[in-house]
């Protein structure tokens, strides 16, 4: 069952990411250890799990006891309790994930950009601070409860050897009334802008011994014509192991293990983003290379034995990802929430195989082009920032800061 989150929620996480770890603390009928144990006995299990804009809370089961387990998911969605004990704990654990989160670099390096890629946007919000976390009582989320699952976002997803009519007349007599197939997802969050690219971010981490980098930028959405062509150059690019970047980085200079290159999709729209971690001392040359390969793709585009390769990875990989029960609900989540229809599943590997390479090049062209990246290093300000200078514009900040 999965669930649009709304702008107003994204710019408080911490609420909504305590919620995520009590939903299944117990019911009006169940403390924690019943629940589990009652999902056990019928050969499944329940979770509950927090994307960047969507909220999810799933179950798997035998085949046999389907209606029994969407009785237990009504009655977590109808009757979840949030015991104060139980909800202390949560919180405790989650703030110190948050501690944990917050300290390692590379966590440091993908907040900075979405900082950057985000300004202004709910998306931009990152994770919660301790001390947010700390103060989520049982109460605020026994609230948020109904604004969080409101079933007027909600999306259900069935997968498995079932009968169509028969899955959906158990889902209308587990959950009565509350579910409602009729209604469609918010869209109150703002699309995203495109940012202006300027000064390099050098975020300042004393004693790292490497460092750190990311880039990003805007990309098409799964719903835009341009969508095919983009994740073929990004494969390309950066997405797959044979890609322009692992062949630079990795196995011509050895900078870094393993460079990669992704797109990030959400409601609100999609973004490119690249990253590498390095050794201090080669920061401003990997950075170069970096952006010697953004530069050949945008301008020279791919070659032909490159596009069959990034084809057949590809389609090999959607196919993979969708061929288990878990792959393809969460596939289909993600297509419900985001608005798209199930029928992706079969357009977007047809529309990989058409893809022709004027349309990967000009798609290159579009979207990778280093003058439209954002570039943020995080790392030991005074052994990388002379060097990385020399060819950027640069801003050092303080690492972890907001």
């Amino acid at each position: 069952m999965a669930f649009a989150v709304g702008s107003a929620q994204l710019l408080k996480p911490a609420e909504t990411v305590v919620l995520s770890k009590s939903l299944l603390a117990g019911t009006d009928h169940h403390d924690r250890s019943e629940l589990a144990e009652a999902a056990e006995r019928l050969g499944g299990r329940l979770s509950s799990n927090l994307e960047r804009d969507w909220f999810s809370v799933g179950a798997s089961v035998l085949s046999e006891h389907l209606s029994e387990l969407l009785a237990l998911l009504a009655e977590v969605l109808v009757g979840a309790s949030y015991p104060a004990g139980e909800v202390r704990g949560d919180r405790a654990r989650a703030a110190d994930e948050s501690v944990l989160a917050l300290s390692r670099p590379d966590v440091i390096a993908d907040e900075a950009l979405n900082q950057r890629l985000f300004s202004g946007h709910p998306y931009a919000t990152g994770i919660p601070h301790p001390a947010a976390l700390r103060r989520v009582g049982a109460a605020r989320l026994d609230e948020l409860h109904t604004t969080i699952l409101d079933r007027g976002t909600a999306h259900l997803v069935l997968v498995g050897d079932l009968q169509p009519a028969r899955a959906l007349r158990l889902a209308e007599e587990a959950f009565g009334e509350w579910l409602d197939i009729r209604r469609t997802a918010k869209t109150d969050l703002p699309r995203l802008r495109q940012p202006d690219a300027d000064a390099t971010w050098i975020l300042d981490r004393p004693g790292s011994v490497q460092s750190n980098l990311r880039m990003g930028g805007p990309a098409p959405s799964r719903s835009d014509p341009e969508w095919p062509a983009t994740s073929l150059a990004n494969m390309v690019l950066g997405g797959m192991f044979t890609s322009r970047l692992v062949a630079n980085l990795r196995e011509r200079h050895g900078y870094s293990y393993s460079p990669h290159a992704a797109i990030q999709h959400g409601r609100a729209g999609s973004s490119f983003l690249l990253g590498a971690e390095v050794s201090t001392d080669v920061t401003a040359a990997a950075l170069a290379e970096v952006r010697y390969e953004l530069g050949r793709i945008a301008i020279d585009g791919v070659s032909e034995s490159e596009l069959e390769s990034a084809r057949q990875y590809a389609v090999g990989r959607f196919t993979f990802q969708t061929a288990t029960l878990a792959g393809l609900s969460a596939t289909l989540a993600t297509l419900a929430v985001g608005g798209m229809s199930p029928g992706y599943l079969a357009s977007y590997p047809a529309a990989i195989v058409r893809t022709t390479k004027s349309s990967v090049d000009e798609a290159a062209r579009r979207y990778l082009a280093p003058r439209d990246m954002l570039t943020v290093v995080v790392g030991e300000a005074d052994e990388i920032t002379g060097a990385v200078s020399a060819t950027d514009e640069v801003v050092v900040r303080r690492a972890g800061g907001r």
